[in-house]
């Protein structure tokens, strides 16, 4: 990308049903990873590119996680986004951001070094690793984890499961809802 990432703040809230997601996944890019995972988080929306507008908490939930790719070019666009929101000062609140693995292995140093920057300009990050099977699977196949489950023992031979790193990545995000919340901050 040689042009900055930058997504338009909604100045409406989304239009979902109520209620809506408890956070928006913000994609820094296309193939992010975000509808996956908001398949996979009963609690999450696809912000669709744009910045939630933030203005109106009884409508519409002001918290945004970015996403991305564990790439350069993924990054880079995952901190635009995150300098867009500081420089436009939007309403909507950044809880943290989550990097998607591109590949099986470790990234190169290069891409480790770049997400150890982008990740120290936010409160909060998670990683999901690489699942081979996700490249094959049918996105209406796979299963949804619930915040009210808890984290499910692990069992050998499950058929299929939500992996224990989305499940980790998710009780981060709701716990940093959670500590969020204004009622909770004020000890209300």
């Amino acid at each position: 990308m040689n042009e900055k990432t930058r997504f338009d703040a909604r100045t409406e809230p989304h239009p979902v049903d109520r209620p809506g997601p408890a956070v928006w996944l913000l994609g820094a890019h296309g193939g992010a990873g975000v509808s996956t995972l908001a398949r996979y988080w009963d609690f999450a929306g696809d912000a669709g590119r744009e910045w939630p507008c933030g203005t109106d908490r009884e409508v519409e939930s002001p918290y945004v996680v970015v996403v991305c790719r564990e790439t350069i070019e993924g990054l880079r666009a995952a901190h635009d986004l995150i300098l867009q929101r500081r420089s436009e000062m939007l309403r909507s609140e950044l809880l943290g951001l989550v990097t998607v693995a591109n590949a099986a292995g470790q990234p190169a140093k290069e891409v480790r070094q770049l997400r150890e920057i982008v990740a120290g300009a936010t409160e909060s990050d998670w990683a999901i690793g690489w699942h081979r099977f996700l490249g094959s699977a049918a996105r209406s196949s796979l299963p949804t984890w619930r915040a009210t489950d808890g984290v499910p023992l692990p069992t050998k031979g499950a058929a299929v499961a939500v992996p224990s790193d989305v499940i980790a990545a998710g009780v981060g995000i709701v716990t940093a809802i959670q500590s969020s919340l204004p009622t909770l901050r004020s000890g209300q």
